[in-house]
């Protein structure tokens, strides 16, 4: 097409010749430098102008398309080349699967002795030296492919992530660095990079990362680690007891619960910090908002610690009753009333509530515990002894918790699930009772006075 271009202008040019030479028959003396002049007429020198212009423009043009077709071959034949390398690399896995991975790893690395250009094959063998868990060989042979290849963001990558199992977590900020200067939208390598942050506890650069993270993605994962950068920020200050920073970790409590009404460890630190200003009453009622908002056991525990070591054990105990008043077949709050009956040595009315637990069906080994040690506190010792071996074997605690977002077993209850770096995930197994917490329960607390009106 192009040349059909230059055909069609050559016609123009040749016609506007014709009609130059038949409008300027004369000739006039061109100087090019010198003393000496071309004598030509003015279509003459039109002509000759544009004929050399457009010769320009077909070497040009030739020279541009001789380019283009050694790059376009050039480019088939490392297509082909790469083709031919990935076919090996493919057999090479198979050797992998087939269990010879002896054979495998010799022929990745005469494929990179062959061509060490091809990425493929350091990653692959990298990959296999992870499956057999040997992390430093696997990072020999990226920073071969570094070597050869240079920084690219994929191998950067790749041993950011290998540095992840042997924890070398210097060397993996560095490398999860120098992926983001070559491209700074890399966010799952901003995630990683944030939870080096979290695991080290620097807890500003953790928030920088993670609030660049959630500007971009919005879910409420992200926001909860956000959350919970911000909760660690707010207990770092309070462990310097100053009192003078009060006011501010409070504000900044409020703002994460007004953002995130679940988010437990909040609510427990707020009411610690008005624990420690002697606001006793105002400590009740974020255990209570909490609770009403949650509905998690950690708020009625904490309650009972606070008004047993006030010495109005009355106020936990109405409380209680109440919410069974309104959820009577709620095993779990059942328990929890049992056991505040034992560590009040009401020892009559806890077994009263641990036989009804058993006469509704419910069997877990705290249940069995509970029921030794109010049959100890009582003397009855065979009693005990039999309620001590349907226990078997025992728990270290009465009530087990676990991580919703991992599964990972606790002792008690926490703020943060160092298996999985998450907050707010640390929950009671429910499945260990017969009932969950009613609807009707919930709506009851949903009044912000419930435990003053108890």
């Amino acid at each position: 097409m192009k040349y059909k271009i230059y055909v069609f202008l050559f016609f123009i040019v040749f016609g506007l010749y014709v009609y130059l030479g038949i409008l300027n028959p004369d000739e006039v003396k061109f100087y090019f430098g010198g003393q000496q002049a071309l004598e030509m007429t003015v279509s003459q020198f039109i002509v000759i102008a544009f004929a050399l212009g457009i010769l320009v423009s077909i070497l040009v043009g030739l020279i541009d398309d001789i380019k283009k077709s050694v790059s376009i071959w050039k480019k088939g034949k490392r297509e082909k080349r790469k083709d031919e390398f990935m076919a090996l690399i493919e057999k090479a896995k198979s050797y992998d699967l087939k269990g010879d991975r002896e054979k495998a790893i010799e022929q990745l690395n005469r494929i990179i002795l062959r061509a060490p250009d091809v990425e493929e094959a350091y990653s692959s063998l990298a990959d296999l030296y992870v499956s057999m868990k040997e992390f430093n060989k696997a990072i020999e042979i990226l920073d071969l492919a570094e070597a050869h290849i240079g920084k690219k963001e994929s191998i950067l990558f790749k041993k950011a992530k290998v540095r992840t199992y042997i924890k070398d977590l210097t060397k993996q900020e560095a490398a999860l660095k120098d992926v983001l200067k070559i491209n700074e939208s890399n966010f799952e390598a901003l995630a990683m990079l944030r939870d080096v942050y979290i695991t080290q506890k620097r807890w500003d650069d953790a928030y920088d990362a993670a609030k660049r993270i959630v500007k971009f993605i919005k879910t409420p994962d992200e926001n909860r680690r956000l959350n919970g950068i911000r909760y660690e920020k707010a207990f770092v200050a309070f462990t310097r007891h100053k009192p003078s920073e009060y006011d501010a970790i409070i504000k900044e409590l409020k703002d994460i619960i007004s953002e995130d009404k679940r988010f437990i460890p909040a609510y427990i630190l707020l009411a610690e910090i008005y624990k420690k200003t002697n606001k006793l009453n105002e400590a009740g009622r974020v255990y209570g908002r909490g609770y009403s908002k949650t509905g998690h056991i950690i708020f009625l525990s904490k309650m009972e610690d606070l008004y047993i070591d006030r010495g109005d054990p009355g106020v936990i105990l109405k409380i209680y009753r109440r919410i069974l008043d309104i959820s009577p077949k709620n095993n779990l709050i059942e328990f929890l009333y049992a056991r505040l009956c034992l560590r009040l040595e009401m020892i009559d009315e806890a077994i009263d509530m641990l036989n009804t637990l058993e006469a509704e069906g419910a069997d877990f080994k705290g249940l069995h515990k509970a029921m030794a040690e109010a049959y100890i506190h009582r003397g009855q010792m065979e009693k005990a002894v039999e309620e001590f071996n349907y226990a078997f074997p025992a728990e270290h605690v009465y009530i087990p918790f676990r991580c919703d977002n991992c599964q990972a077993k606790k002792v008690e209850w926490a703020d943060f699930c160092d298996a999985c770096y998450s907050w707010n995930t640390i929950n009671v197994r429910k499945e260990d009772f017969l009932h969950g917490e009613s609807t009707e329960l919930r709506v009851l607390y949903e009044s912000e006075d419930w435990v003053e009106g108890a």
